[in-house]
């Protein structure tokens, strides 16, 4: 055979080996898919078993207030006891509508006034006999000893119950205890005299086959031993105390067993095509060559340009860059560089999905494409930031001519997926020689330039000037200052701003506020050190030294709550929620106590860390407060789930109060619309005594103000409320 065959002879036995090998790996994967779904399966089940019970615990004390918060139920136990009228109303209906299988109503003295059992009355001895049952009855007469009932009628707290799992009648179930008391509040009963209502719902009767019904489980049972064959699976029952009260047991699918047996014939027959077809291979020798080289090519494209808008990359803007920089000009005009970046692309990202964005990018560099002239490189240089470069441009007025034919093009709307988004673009400019030629020293020229153009408010264009130079250079102090702010904590202070409530006029809360007093320049204005902090990474360390030197505070002092400014970096880190809470146990602060006030673009996260946070804070008893309100996007979709404990109205629809009449009707409907949803609301920037009387006629719940006091530092906020905070004490300060 000739000696060109030998190749082929090559790549024959490679491929057989190949397939051999590969066959091998897909059975195993097979085998090993089939075994991982079935265990997937398992998961599943156990998971939805858990569920089931947990809801199951849950929804018992629910099926007890439709009938323990009611008049008529105190009157016919407590006040005339009534055995028909409990019968029907408090023993057959928990049995016909919520299944319950047991139901015990007892007297002051915990004695049983009434039995259902099994949806029938019963002989009643009168001494409750089950121990069970009577440690969860003493158990919620602690509980209303210790101010429960209290903390309900006030609106803090659900109505007292003891619900857990237990073995009652030797027989595991769900028990809950709840008291009798009034829905209107006009029938008055002396704390521990209340009537008891105990149900009982036993897992292992009805409530099995209703467990299979609802979540498709087959062969369910109840095992208290955990004896399970084979070809079943369990879950443990535990109480709140840990211990295991039994196991339910199930016959679990085996979906990936079952496919397995459908597939192997499918797969076996694959495998001799596939056979046959690396038979074949040989003759597409030629071809795949040709492909290679053809990958090689787009290969080597894919490394110089941007998948997503085929615009040159980083690399080979660079590399253009140098080689303009180092070409002798063809003309005596400048070289240009431009470097770009958008404005607002991240709200994109969040309210519109990243889909969106990637079609925003995809349009703008077709936009800005369409503006430039031949020769002319438009590259991208990552996520939104874009770069130019113009080679012979006669002078600044032609770029500047350029930037805002830029401007213009990228601030009309972009229409996506069905939708419409708006950005800006803000640009920084470096001119050549001028701002010398070397492309290091160019670009980072040109990157002063576009944060300069920035910070000066977004949607313009900034030449680069020596004076940007030193601007950076005082920035960068600064940032060094700060942060020796920080390690010391001499320069930093917080003070107080008292929170007013409508229906006394007292402190019921105060808002935390930082100051720095810099020994160089003296007070630093909050939003220009903030936004600092936010840029080079301080915010962290700088938000938990507030937090850590306000809730120390309020420790010693009589107020309800202590509010604290969270930026939206720090809410968003993973950590925030235990960070917090680490906190407020090291300074002895109740999580209840402690109120932490978020604006909406905080909420507006689509990784989902913000709402994990949220959820972490609120579960342990942080209150959440929602600054600013009225000015973001998403005011009334997080009020309706109940996001927050607290919206504080922006002094922007506060201020036009008394000279604009439309004020009234916004504000006013603010705080209809809170209290719709269960949610307080305070009002900021009260400084007229017609703007806390309009407030207060509209339910308004506290204010926050000059016209009642400034910030104080905490000797003074010690002060005042030492003197007592029946009144106002009005100041003028520093903004908040």
């Amino acid at each position: 055979m000739p000696r060109h065959d030998d190749p082929l002879r090559n790549l024959a036995v490679t491929s057989v080996l190949a397939f051999l090998a590969t066959a091998l790996l897909v059975t195993s994967v097979v085998l090993w898919s089939a075994r991982r779904s079935d265990q997937v399966t398992h998961d599943r089940q156990s998971q939805i078993v858990a569920i089931a019970l947990t809801k199951s615990v849950e929804k018992i004390p629910y099926d007890q207030e439709s009938v323990a918060i009611w008049d008529d139920s105190v009157t016919n136990v407590r006040n005339a006891f009534d055995v028909q009228w409990v019968d029907i109303n408090l023993g057959v209906w928990m049995h016909t509508y919520f299944k319950h299988d047991r139901v015990y109503v007892l007297d002051r003295e915990d004695r049983v006034l009434y039995t259902m059992a099994d949806g029938k009355q019963a002989p009643t001895s009168g001494a409750l006999a089950d121990t069970t049952i009577l440690g969860f009855v003493a158990a919620l007469r602690a509980r209303i000893a210790a101010g429960g009932l209290d903390d309900f009628e006030s609106g803090k707290e659900r109505i007292p119950r003891v619900v857990d799992l237990a073995f009652a009648e030797e027989r595991p179930a769900i028990v809950a205890v709840m008291p009798l008391v009034s829905d209107t509040g006009n029938l008055v009963q002396e704390r521990g005299t209340e009537g008891l209502i105990v149900s009982v719902r036993f897992l292992d009767s009805s409530f099995l086959p209703d467990l299979a019904e609802s979540y498709l489980l087959q062969g369910v049972r109840f095992s208290r031993t955990n004896d399970i064959v084979a070809d079943e699976r369990s879950y443990p029952l535990t109480n709140k105390a840990g211990a295991i009260v039994g196991h339910f047991v199930w016959v679990p699918e085996l979906p990936g067993s079952t496919i397995l047996s459908e597939v192997l014939p499918v797969f076996g027959t694959g495998l001799v095509v596939v056979g046959i077809a690396i038979t074949f291979l040989i003759r597409g020798l030629r071809r795949t060559y040709t492909d290679l080289i053809i990958s090689e090519a787009q290969l080597k494209h894919l490394a110089f340009h941007d998948v997503l808008t085929g615009l040159p990359n980083r690399a080979s803007f660079h590399d253009h860059l140098e080689k303009t920089l180092a070409a002798p000009p063809s003309s005596p005009g400048q070289i240009a560089l431009l470097f770009l970046d958008l404005d607002r692309f991240k709200q994109v990202n969040d309210t519109l999905g990243h889909a969106a964005g990637d079609e925003v990018i995809r349009d703008l560099a077709s936009r800005i494409g369409a503006i430039l002239r031949p020769g002319d490189v438009l590259a991208r240089m990552g996520g939104d930031e874009f770069a130019i470069i113009r080679r012979d441009a006669r002078s600044p007025e032609e770029i500047e001519a350029l930037c805002l034919e830029i401007i213009s093009a990228v601030s009309k709307p972009f229409d996506v997926l069905g939708s419409q988004a708006v950005v800006g673009i803000s640009i920084g400019v470096a001119m050549a020689p001028e701002a010398g030629v070397d492309r290091g020293e160019l670009a980072r020229k040109a990157d002063i330039a576009l944060y300069e153009a920035k910070k000066n408010g977004r949607q313009r264009f900034q030449f680069f000037t020596e004076d940007m130079r030193e601007n950076l250079w005082e920035r960068q102090a600064l940032e060094v200052e700060l942060r020796h702010a920080l390690d010391t904590g001499n320069e930093l202070e917080v003070v107080y701003q008292p929170v007013y409530s409508t229906k006394r006029l007292d402190v019921s809360g105060i808002e935390a506020l930082v100051r720095w007093n810099h020994p160089r320049l003296g007070t630093v204005s909050p939003p220009v050190f903030v936004a600092l902090a936010e840029e080079c990474g301080l915010i962290d360390p700088l938000g938990n030294w507030v937090l850590r030197q306000a809730c120390a505070a309020a420790r010693g002092w009589d107020v309800e709550t202590v509010a604290v400014n969270v930026s939206p970096i720090q809410f968003r880190q993973p950590d925030f929620a235990e960070r917090v809470l680490a906190i407020l146990s090291e300074t002895g602060l109740a999580p209840s106590r402690l109120e932490v006030e978020i604006t909406e673009s905080t909420l507006l996260d689509s990784s989902g860390a913000s709402t994990k946070v949220l959820k972490t804070l609120r579960d342990a008893g942080v209150r959440v407060a929602l600054d600013d309100f009225g000015t973001g996007y998403s005011s009334l979709s997080y009020l309706m789930k109940l996001e927050v404990d607290r919206i504080k109205i922006d002094r922007s629809f506060v201020l036009p109060l008394g000279e604009s009449s439309q004020s009234y009707s916004i504000v006013q409907a603010i705080v209809t619309m809170a209290h719709a949803v269960g949610v307080a609301v305070t009002a900021e920037g009260v400084e007229t005594r017609e703007q806390q009387e309009f407030l207060t006629l509209i339910g308004c719940n506290h204010l926050q103000g000059f016209l009642l006091s400034g910030p104080l530092p905490a000797e003074g906020l010690t002060e005042l409320l030492a003197a007592g905070s029946s009144g106002p004490r009005p100041a003028r300060s520093e903004a908040a």
